[in-house]
């Protein structure tokens, strides 16, 4: 019996599933760098196992997603996002099967759900690409998917907020677009809400075509209730309306931030409090504080040492931050910022962090308990073997705790929209790509992009690297 026990602890330890996001950005950010969307494409479906596997499956689909949108390769992309909305919906509708190994193990074990901005995310980009090969119908199923999805996941908790002012104002265009002017209406005026409560202070363009929208449709009462003041003119929305053409420029600015660990150790008394200390990456100050420490079987009085890591934001240089786009020569604009993903990541964190540390402690305190007890059931009488094995026991239970560090490696850190009002006809549109200081690092030059009467007619500009 002692033997079937000793191997199961063995057995655990070299079970212990390795980090995979460990591995992952260092993988693939060279080949972005080199090779482009579509050699990195290439490259993870040649390591797809590797790199994410089984339990990362959603992020598989959604990074996929993401560099077909990327490349222009429309139809693929909706055919991976599809998959990754299966799975989010699949796992959003079952309860939670591997809290057991998760409790053993780490949360790395757990299938993956998805942080409330990826899905987000997932559902804009859903919705561009049945947009870009000409589907408006596919583009109101998605609308309305995210509208479901965005009901759900919305929360207003103090600062704790879940809503994309980006998604509705882009499902206000779509309602325009299929001529759905009261469901564009409504998407407008939740499109404000979500700015107003959210990390981007409204964009003037974006506040401007709310404003217009509203007052045409008779509900310019409905502005007096947002925090943001009215507007007595609005030149270019109305010239917009009046033109019948536009067209809209969608820039993916940057590279979000990937997730690193950040280690906390201290004292856990069940059922009192739980003191804790870390440095911080960014100051490389030492911190301490104190929470409550939830009571767990079997720990009774005893004070506990904790050792554990949890997700930390690490930022990544950034070549572009910004956009210009030229029109045909004489019109020149600079796309306001509608999405801010390093800000997103930091609420998520800062919304779930306190219940991670708590549960992740709990959990080592468990196994601390289980290893102390498991050694003494396979105790052998021989001194030598019994203290390679006890630190063996100790080392390997300890070696299992990893921060989940899964997160979506191809979102931009920033989205900078702007709306055009043009002739029908053909135009030239230059956007460059510029950095922080304004220097140009991209120029992508769009030749003779027809613009059909009455048509909003969308441009994407991918400057993720």
């Amino acid at each position: 019996m002692k033997r079937l026990v000793l191997f199961a602890i063995l057995s655990l330890i070299l079970c212990s599933c390795a980090n995979k996001s460990m591995t992952r950005y260092e993988t693939l950010a060279p080949v972005l760098k080199k090779e482009g969307f579509e050699g990195t494409i290439e490259k993870i479906e040649k390591k797809k196992d590797k790199l994410y596997g089984e339990k990362s499956a959603f992020l598989y689909h959604f990074d996929e997603g993401m560099l077909y949108h990327y490349a222009g390769k429309n139809q693929e992309s909706i055919k991976h996002f599809e998959q990754a909305e299966q799975i989010y919906e699949d796992l959003y509708t079952k309860s939670v099967t591997n809290e057991a190994a998760a409790i053993v193990t780490n949360d790395n074990i757990r299938p993956y759900r998805a942080r409330p901005f990826e899905v987000l995310m997932m559902y804009q980009y859903q919705i561009l690409n049945y947009l870009a090969i000409g589907d408006l119908d596919g583009a109101l199923v998605e609308v309305r998917r995210a509208q479901i999805a965005s009901e759900a996941l919305y929360q207003k908790d103090k600062e704790k907020v879940n809503d994309n002012g980006w998604l509705r104002y882009l499902s206000a265009i779509v309602y325009e677009m299929a001529g759905e002017e009261d469901d564009a209406a409504i998407a407008y005026l939740k499109a404000a809400k979500a700015f107003e409560e959210g990390n981007v202070k409204m964009p003037k363009e974006v506040w401007e075509y709310i404003t217009e929208a509203l007052t045409k449709m008779d509900r310019a009462d409905d502005l007096k209730g947002l925090k943001t003041e009215p507007l007595a003119q609005t030149p270019k929305a109305t010239e917009a309306r009046e033109k019948g053409q536009e067209i809209i420029v969608v820039g993916y600015a940057g590279h979000s931030p990937i997730l690193g660990e950040m280690y906390l150790s201290g004292t856990y008394v069940s059922g009192t409090a739980m003191n804790l200390t870390y440095k911080d990456g960014k100051t490389g100050k030492i911190n301490t504080f104190t929470v409550f420490a939830p009571p767990v079987a079997g720990a009774g009085s005893n004070t506990f040492h904790v050792g554990f890591a949890l997700p930390e934001k690490k930022e990544l240089p950034q070549r572009a931050s910004m956009f210009s786009v030229n029109v045909d020569g004489n019109m020149r604009v600079s796309p306001e910022k509608v999405a801010d993903i390093d800000s997103e990541l930091e609420q998520n964190m800062k919304d779930e962090n306190a219940t991670t540390m708590v549960r992740t402690a709990t959990r080592v305190v468990l196994r601390t308990i289980a290893a102390q007890q498991a050694k003494k059931a396979t105790n052998t009488g021989n001194g030598v073997f019994d203290l390679v094995k006890n630190i063996t026991v100790d080392v390997g239970q300890s070696q299992l705790e990893q921060a989940d560090l899964r997160i979506g490696l191809f979102m931009p850190n920033s989205i900078n929209v702007t709306r055009i009002p043009v002739n029908e006809g053909k135009h030239q549109v230059n956007v460059s790509a510029m950095g922080a200081h304004g220097q140009i690092v991209g120029d992508y030059k769009l030749n003779d992009i027809v613009v059909k009467k009455g048509q909003k007619k969308l441009v994407v500009v991918p400057a993720i690297e």
